[in-house]
């Protein structure tokens, strides 16, 4: 039999509580701030008092290096080197702790509150607290007065003594046995110190990899660790700063302002996004556990953990996140993607595309220092490439990490861009054009890369929306068109015409190549009937030059109302490739 990993051992709550007051146990920020409602508190507590199981904790002896264990309040913890880490149970040690502590928490914005809950020891009732209830001589207020008192029996006999005046002013009866039942629930009450919580105590025997499968196989909802949680694990634990910059960063960037954070329409990054591209770009490791490892600190060479290589890693850790997270860095590079075709978030099909085009970005600027106008036009050619291509969607690990080696052997600004050229080349060869991208445009997906793709070149292209005098991207542009999008996709051969000549299935109407860009108002207007019938009518009045252009950004085969619908397909398919193709040469010449 293997050696154990971990002990299940059942600890009392009151030595779990004195053990986070002490810093004996550290409560890294392993997932997210605190986000419980008060609700959810409340009902933990009552779940406790009527004997309930409240679910495993699951804690990680710290290795012998130790670490700095995160706070919960504002005081200095007594330990400063954290024995064991909570890596399950984590909302509710820390609901358990500020409400009987009576602590502050912080919520996902950083912002500190008190979590204040009040108990009805006449009914044994717990409510989430408010003005009338603190006011209120039924209920105890907020029951951090009661766990922190030290002469119970006094406070108790006070509590009696005042909910009795209080039921003889309104003439209400409170009787010796209502006094013994107050008596009892508080006592009840005081005694949740002593529930038992059920734990899994994780041996410091056990690395990462162990502790997310243990994690995985104990939660039965199937819930995993990777190895994002642990390097935020880690930040919070080490430098809690940086979490909190990178969870505000990725808040920034949800919410619309005019300027001054990372607010943007294209990419709203979650702090794994970060934390990857940090990585990569800092630590030139795309394989997460690695990285995990060397802030640990852990020498890749010997294997030997030391604090001190952990304090150095997380000095550079802090140089280079300020680099990831610098506002000027990140517009510049959410131009480059635009300046891509790609105009809103509807059209990026790969969150990894654009994390690690951001660290190719950062690479090319600050380690070998390519000029700005020559480091956008080359970031924009990597990202057409990459999002065209599914470049970052399998092994993409393996595939970061051979271009980090790569470019390592580089040695100038010329290099480095002469290296994403060559790769460029080689994804987009006469067999790629003209075979492989054909044949991905045989799909009915419009959230695909080959969709989008070809709307990028559109937009790069300038092409003008069918029909009309609007250039595509205008239509795209965010707030062109109130409530209703400016833009619509338009079935070239109508839905309804091609289930009556015997294309009733889904799968061969909604063919991408069956799409065109075009004004609401014209698609109003064409409705269900054939091509051969409105297409007369609705170029009636275009010039023969502009409708030329318009049919070839459109990528429409000519005479292409008189073809098959099969024929009209296979014909657009190579014509679409093409339009790709086309785009990314416009990229060239920019």
């Amino acid at each position: 039999m293997s050696d154990t990993l971990y002990n299940r051992i059942d600890y009392k709550l009151d030595n779990l509580l004195m053990d986070i007051e002490s810093g004996k146990l550290g409560l890294p920020d392993l997932q997210r701030p605190f986000v419980w409602s008060n609700t959810k508190v409340r009902e933990l507590f009552d779940s406790m008092l009527l004997g309930y199981p409240i679910g495993y904790l699951m804690l990680w002896d710290s290795p012998e290096d130790g670490g700095k264990s995160k706070q919960i309040g504002t005081e200095g913890h007594a330990i400063k080197e954290a024995k064991q880490l909570i890596i399950d149970g984590q909302q509710r040690l820390t609901s358990l702790y500020a409400v009987m502590y009576g602590k502050e928490v912080v919520d996902e914005r950083f912002n500190k509150k008190r979590i204040v809950i009040a108990f009805h020891p006449l009914s044994r009732k717990f409510e989430v607290s408010t003005a009338p209830l603190m006011r209120n001589p039924e209920w105890i207020g907020d029951i951090s007065t009661l766990f922190l008192e030290k002469k119970t029996l006094t406070y108790t006999n006070r509590f009696v003594s005042a909910l009795r005046e209080s039921f003889e002013k309104n003439d209400k009866p409170f009787t010796d046995e209502d006094e013994q039942t107050v008596a009892d629930n508080i006592q009840e009450l005081l005694a949740l110190k002593n529930y038992m919580v059920p734990t899994l105590s994780i041996t410091d025997q056990a690395n990462e990899e162990d502790v997310a499968e243990i994690f995985k196989r104990v939660n039965s909802g199937g819930a995993k660790l990777n190895e994002n949680d642990f390097i935020l694990t880690l930040i919070s634990v080490h430098d809690e700063a940086e979490r909190r910059k990178i969870e505000q960063f990725c808040y920034d960037a949800t919410v619309p302002v005019k300027g001054g954070t990372s607010y943007n329409h294209i990419f709203v990054p979650k702090p794994a996004h970060l934390i990857r591209a940090v990585m990569a770009y800092g630590f030139k490791r795309a394989r997460l556990r690695y990285a995990y490892m060397v802030l640990r600190g852990k020498d890749m060479d010997t294997g030997v953990y030391s604090s001190e290589l952990r304090e150095r890693k997380f000095k550079e850790l802090e140089s280079y996140l300020a680099q990831v997270l610098d506002l000027n860095n990140w517009h510049e590079f959410i131009n480059c993607v635009v300046s891509a075709g790609n105009l809103t978030s509807a059209m990026i099909s790969s969150d990894n595309a654009l994390v690690y085009t951001y660290v190719m970005y950062l690479i090319g600027k600050y380690d070998f220092k390519v000029a700005a106008k020559t480091l956008r036009r080359a970031i924009a050619r990597w990202f057409y490439m990459a999002s065209v291509t599914y470049y970052y969607t399998s092994s993409f690990e393996g595939k970061v990490q051979q271009d980090l080696n790569n470019i390592g052997e580089l040695r100038d600004a010329d290099q480095f861009v002469a290296y994403i050229d060559r790769k460029i080349a080689g994804a987009f060869t006469e067999d790629y054009f003209g075979i492989t991208l054909p044949a991905e445009f045989a799909t009915v997906s419009t959230i695909g890369p080959s969709w989008n793709a070809f709307c990028a070149a559109q937009n790069i292209l300038n092409s003008k929306a069918l029909f009309s005098t609007m250039h595509i991207r205008d239509l795209f542009q965010p707030g062109a068109s109130g409530t209703k999008a400016s833009v619509e996709r338009h079935h070239l051969w109508p839905k309804a015409y091609l289930a009556t000549i015997g294309y009733a299935n889904d799968r061969d109407r909604n063919q991408i190549a069956n799409y065109a860009y075009i004004e609401w108002k014209d698609n109003l207007d064409i409705s269900d009937t054939a091509p051969a019938e409105y297409w007369p009518t609705a170029i009636d009045g275009i010039s023969e030059s502009t409708l030329r252009d318009m049919c070839d950004t459109n990528a429409l085969p000519d005479d292409w109302t008189r073809l098959s619908y099969p024929q009209f397909l296979e014909a657009r398919r190579k014509l679409m490739a093409g339009v790709v193709r086309r785009g990314y040469e416009a990229l060239l010449e920019n």
